[in-house]
């Protein structure tokens, strides 16, 4: 049954019934109502309509309906809906089904029915957290690939705008010259009357203004695309723990993973970049392993520890390492030593991110054993220091 005009529910707790006995539908809601936003519906064309108009996220079905069963309903929204953490609620009977559907991954888990208020609510509440942490990482993902774009252009314009700055600095210094010898030509009352003269200063004087507004433009270039990270503060090891998530299939099927956190204090920056520099420095960790030799043999170990005033984070592979005659371009645009599949500018953007926060980021390799990518962050001020701080004028 569609529920009346339902407001906008909390994205957070939202759960979906679905069963074609009305009575199981009102005592779902009447012990789970006062906890989780509930809607109901007794078949699965409603069900897939309700997932469609609202943000639900955990859809919970009966397996034996009329026209569509359960595992059906809950494919179907696996399809269309992958954000919905799915369980399926079914008799002793259907438990082949059951164990299938688990197997085959359409749906999360299965409970027995009839169901037990307390087994029930642990079911809604763990998936509710998994699909809570999804959202998230979704989250994250897609603001990292903003995030990405946005520092990849302004790696290219730096670049850009470091090959134009030498001859707009040539140009200027002769702007300057010839104006000066106009200037002196108009002083020292040459043959050449002062007003045909003056008409020339003037235009090196436009040309001046224009060459200038150039400059202008080339430094906007270089510093448009910081976004005052530096006034944000973020736990780097929850952000290095999320990544990690993030990238666990690819990390199990290339590596084994060590991950070593301290505690720290929060560091100076967005949870965005800082997540858009873990992530490349995983990315780039794991590439760095041949995939014939992918598996257990090869180690990618994740560091985090203070290093006095500044976080260290350290990504360690056992690759094959780097060739001291490229090492030092790794962080150059455009650069890359993948035959396939590089941009050769995930480096490069972490190294600008690292440093618009005020850090510096180094790579220690050994040819045959493997290659440290180490960044230092500096830590967030403490609060007592911000408020001593002498105010901005």
């Amino acid at each position: 049954m569609l529920p009346e005009a339902t407001p906008e529910l909390d994205v957070a707790n939202a759960v979906l019934f679905v069963d074609d006995d009305v009575a199981n539908l009102t005592v779902f809601e009447a012990a789970f109502g006062h906890e989780f936003e509930v809607l109901t519906a007794d078949n699965g064309a409603d069900a897939l309509d309700l997932l469609a108009r609202h943000d639900v996220a955990v859809l919970l079905a009966d397996q034996r309906m009329p026209g569509m069963t359960g595992v059906e309903l809950l494919t179907r929204a696996r399809r269309d809906f992958p954000h919905v953490e799915r369980i399926l609620i079914t008799a002793y009977s259907n438990l082949d089904e059951a164990i299938d559907a688990v197997n085959q991954g359409h749906i999360r888990r299965y409970l027995r029915k009839p169901w037990d208020h307390d087994d029930l609510r642990a079911a809604l509440v763990d998936a509710i957290e998994v699909a809570t942490m999804r959202r998230r990482l979704a989250s994250i993902e897609r603001r990292m690939m903003e995030s990405e774009r946005v520092y990849a252009l302004g790696v290219v314009s730096a670049g850009i705008a470091h090959e134009i700055r030498n001859p707009l600095t040539m140009l200027m210094a002769h702007i300057d010259l010839a104006s000066s010898q106009v200037t002196g030509l108009i002083d020292a009352g040459e043959d050449v009357p002062a007003d045909r003269l003056q008409p020339v200063l003037d235009r090196i004087t436009a040309i001046r203004r224009g060459v200038t507004r150039v400059r202008e433009i080339i430094e906007g270039m270089s510093l448009a695309q910081r976004r005052h990270d530096d006034e944000q503060q973020t736990d780097l090891a929850e952000v290095v723990r999320l990544t990690t998530t993030s990238l666990r299939s690819s990390l199990q099927r290339r590596a084994t993973t060590e991950i070593d956190l301290a505690p720290l204090p929060p560091v100076v920056g967005s949870s965005t970049q800082l997540g858009q520099v873990t992530l490349n420095l995983l990315v780039n960790a794991l590439q760095a392993i041949p995939s014939h030799e992918a598996g257990g043999r090869h180690r990618v170990m994740i560091r985090l520890r203070r290093d006095g005033d500044h976080a260290l984070l350290q990504v360690e592979d056992t690759g094959p390492g780097i060739d001291p005659a490229v090492r030092d371009r790794i962080f150059d645009p455009f650069f890359t030593t993948k035959r396939a599949g590089g941009t050769g500018l995930g480096l490069a953007i972490t190294r600008r991110i690292v440093e618009d926060l005020g850090g510096s980021i180094h790579v220690d390799s050994t040819p045959g054993e493997g290659t440290v990518i180490s960044v230092r962050l500096p830590l967030a001020p403490a609060a007592e220091d911000r408020a001593d701080a002498p105010p901005e004028d």
